[in-house]
């Protein structure tokens, strides 16, 4: 071994001098080469191709003094599974070893070594690796649906890797000490109770009673009612916090609704014609010293004789608005009912003549 001091000389003429490590040797020297690769050339010192330097073989060397390591490829043999590997490696970390070699690794696999110096086993005098792969689980848990690699033997063992607690009544398919298998799928429900007390307002119902005094279709409120109320406690079953059903425990200070009633009229009015309705118009004309004809004139002209005739706007045989009707001492519940109409008809036309229906007189022209 040669080591050659950093003279004054020698670095004003060569602007380097280099530690060159190799073969567990070590040699100094002056040098204006620009990379590493460069040095070992001139040094004549042998680089195959599986060799790796530190720093990189075709880096720029600084002025100055610096180190140059040289680190020799062995061989090595990679078991992956089935497979087996043969290559030559400067790398000393296993895991660059076996991705250097062009195997992909995953982050939870791991890579064993040991130096093979049975030569009949594996035909080889280096380094054996070999690769454990972790297995691709899906966790489902949580509301999460999660991909994963593991090296857990069993499902217990995936849960305790992933910080996965379970509740005293959640359940876990396939069970805890099932074996983990590649492509395994596994499943955790979280099953809880919680007791809760609550005040629950109890809706009234709603009760119909006919009401034969009004006109069918017409409804009317008869008693507003009112809602009844209660605590109650629960015991509330809950899967992955979705319930899926709940008992009662305890009821207390109920206080039962009371119904509203609503009224619903059933008094049907029959249409008629202009003869039907004849009669009752003479008596009433005669009562009030009117004359019939022409009450039966303003008739057909307004319904012809239909008790339930109507445009949306009035109604009946005389097609009164329910503002007039009203002033006239009927209700929305009996403008339909044609024997009524007559009578406040011949009273009013006894009282006012004609003019509330002058509107139509185009109609029946004010004669008959």
């Amino acid at each position: 071994m040669t080591d050659i001091p950093p003279a004054k000389s020698v670095l004003a003429d060569s602007a380097k001098v280099v530690n060159l490590y190799y073969d567990g040797q070590k040699k100094t020297l002056a040098t204006d080469a620009t990379t590493p690769r460069e040095v070992l050339k001139r040094a004549g010192i042998n680089f195959g191709d599986n060799d790796l330097t530190d720093p990189p073989a075709d880096s720029t060397l600084p002025a100055g003094l610096s180190n140059i390591n040289v680190f020799r490829a062995q061989p090595v043999i990679i078991y992956d599974g089935a497979n087996a590997i043969r290559t030559y490696s400067a790398y000393k970390a296993p895991r660059l070893i076996v991705e250097n070699a062009g195997v992909k690794l995953y982050p939870e696999d791991v890579v064993s070594s040991q130096v093979v110096t049975d030569f009949v086993t594996d035909q080889l005098i280096g380094l054996r690796l070999d690769v454990k792969r972790a297995l691709p689980v899906t966790l489902i848990a949580d509301g999460h649906t999660l991909s994963l690699r593991s090296q857990a033997k069993t499902v217990n063992d995936l849960l305790v890797e992933h910080h996965i607690a379970l509740g005293e009544k959640d359940t876990v398919t396939p069970a805890l000490d099932s074996q983990i298998k590649s492509g395994e799928q596994v499943a955790i429900v979280r099953v809880a109770e919680a007791v809760i007390t609550k005040e629950e307002v109890l809706q009234r119902p709603t009760k119909t009673e006919n009401d034969p005094t009004q006109a069918k279709g017409v409804t009317k409120v008869k008693s507003e009612g009112s809602d009844g109320h209660r605590t109650v406690t629960y015991r509330i079953h809950y899967r992955n916090g979705i319930e899926t059903g709940r008992e009662t425990l305890d009821v207390q200070g109920q206080v039962d609704p009371k119904p509203k009633v609503v009224l619903v009229g059933t008094k049907v009015f029959f249409p008629g014609n202009i003869e039907y309705w004849r009669p009752l118009v003479q008596e009433a004309a005669d009562a009030n010293g009117v004359d019939p004809n022409l009450m039966l004139a303003i008739m057909r002209c307004e319904s012809n004789g239909n008790a339930t005739a109507t445009n949306g706007i009035a109604f009946g045989l005389y097609q009164y608005l329910p503002s007039t009707w009203a002033n006239s001492g009927g209700t929305r519940d009996n403008i339909y009912d044609g024997a009524l109409q007559i009578n406040v008809t011949a009273k009013k036309i006894a009282s006012y003549g004609t003019s509330a229906w002058n509107a139509s007189k185009y109609c029946w022209g004010g004669s008959y």
